[in-house]
């Protein structure tokens, strides 16, 4: 089974976004969600690919096969965010973070600075905590 997303073409991908925000879907739900959608049996193919490259399981239920996501969300999460650090940001998270911010601050709200701040403070704290331990 591979351990990441990194070599998916742009309609795998696609199709693994409508399953990590699914859970689970069938090919017909999975053609719903991707916008400009191929055809259902372009779908049923793509869904077979991934299953084959171990990215995606499927089980039946009743006439139709529900499809989810081999790897957890969590861990595709994380692989995700190192690909776009890497990438984009040469790793830096702060640089990450200070493009999310916007640069002049403005798209962000006074209650959004708030809560980011509170959460830099409890991540302050316990990086104390630990240290000290």
């Amino acid at each position: 089974m591979r351990s990441d997303h990194a070599h998916l073409s742009r309609r795998e991908r696609q199709i693994m976004d409508v399953l990590y925000a699914r859970g689970e879907a069938s090919a017909a739900d999975v053609q719903a969600s991707i916008p400009d959608a191929p055809s259902y049996s372009a779908v049923r193919a793509l869904l077979g690919k991934l299953v084959d490259k171990g990215h995606v399981t499927f089980q039946q239920s009743g006439q139709r096969y529900l499809y989810r996501p081999t790897l957890a969300r969590a861990t595709a999460q994380r692989n995700a965010w190192r690909r776009l650090l890497d990438t984009f940001f040469s790793g830096s998270v702060g640089d990450a973070v200070v493009s999310l911010l916007g640069r002049d601050g403005h798209s962000i709200s006074e209650a959004e600075l708030d809560a980011i701040e509170k959460k830099l403070l409890d991540l302050k704290a316990e990086r104390r905590r630990r240290s000290s331990s």
